[in-house]
């Protein structure tokens, strides 16, 4: 067996910008990807302060919307072209990706069924916004505004973690637009309680501490928390991806602060959790040592009906590490 020379496995091996960026290298592959599955990408102004970047058929031969379209029934019967040939499908990822790294391995499932859109959320990658805002209202309804740009009246939702969490703000401030729902891991109500045992089981001080890791051990601790295990990495390779992947702390900080202050006032008052009037699905791993498996429970019962749990065996937070095709047929 081959020996990595001790070097390799310093940070200092790797002075920055003296070579190419390996996780920028990884992310152009994962492009290619994606432009393989039909795929290409777009950034649409939202509004005057608002840019998103989002992943869209490659088909589509039309122009985006003007920004500020209030009206996308009608820009669908104006433009006809737009209209997809498979059901729209939406795709929010989670806090500590993106869109090309979050979905690279659900492409070939989801694009046999659905024309898919897959935007970075705000303050991820390739989208940003000179708002103040950072409540999950303000993310859900960037989104909005970018289907209404792309067009598309109505679209089924996929969310996982912080995306499910901004999937179920979608799907109760404009319900006629989300006709199926689908929350993965995504927990809506978690107790104080709850928050500081993750934070002591993983030894951090504070969220911020555990989700915008600083330094190549923290990242290596959070990639652990979402999959329950994770290979050897040397910190040459966390801090590369820490210095691509984690930008905009200040304002994901701000993100992290509402969505925990909003899960933790819905599990204080479960009551003020608004029920999705679609169809929703639940899709949990069984091992989720983020959000555990009874937050699920708890969510369904309050759901009713109309919510089904499916819970993925020994799956870890970052469910969409494993197969949705189950989800997608």
């Amino acid at each position: 067996m081959a020996v990595l020379p001790s070097c390799l496995l310093s940070s200092a091996a790797l002075p920055p910008r003296l070579l190419p960026s390996i996780t920028e290298i990884q992310e152009s592959c994962f492009a290619l990807v994606y432009n393989a599955y039909g795929l290409r990408l777009d950034q649409f102004h939202v509004d005057n302060l608002t840019l998103v970047s989002c992943w869209v058929p490659a088909s589509r031969g039309d122009k985006p919307a003007a920004s500020g379209a209030a009206n996308p029934a009608a820009n669908l019967a104006a433009n006809p072209a737009a209209v997809p040939a498979k059901p729209p499908l939406l795709l929010l990822h989670g806090f500590g990706a993106s869109s090309l790294n979050h979905w690279i391995n659900q492409l070939p499932a989801f694009s046999r069924h659905f024309d898919l859109y897959i935007p970075d959320l705000l303050f991820f990658r390739g989208s940003f916004s000179r708002s103040s805002r950072r409540d999950e209202r303000f993310q859900a309804e960037a989104m909005m505004a970018l289907m209404d740009q792309l067009r598309v009246e109505r679209c089924a939702v996929v969310g996982v973690s912080y995306g499910g969490i901004i999937a179920h703000k979608m799907a109760t401030l404009c319900p006629a637009r989300v006709t199926k729902l689908v929350l993965g891991g995504a927990g809506l109500m978690l107790t104080k309680g709850e928050v500081q045992g993750v934070l002591r089981q993983w030894h951090a001080d504070t969220p911020t501490d555990l989700f915008l890791p600083a330094e190549p051990r923290g990242l290596l601790r959070l990639i652990r928390l979402g999959n329950n295990e994770a290979p050897y990495l040397p910190d040459w390779l966390l801090q590369d991806a820490l210095e691509v992947l984690f930008e905009n702390r200040a304002e994901k900080a701000g993100l992290l602060e509402e969505s925990l202050k909003a899960a933790e006032a819905n599990a204080e008052d479960p009551g003020s959790i608004a029920v999705p009037h679609m169809g929703t699905l639940l899709v949990w791993g069984g091992s989720d040592q983020l959000f555990p498996l009874a937050i699920a429970h708890r969510m369904q019962q309050h759901f009713g009906s109309s919510c089904r749990l499916e819970v993925i065996e020994k799956g870890a937070h970052a469910i969409q590490c494993h197969s949705c095709i189950h989800v997608a047929t």
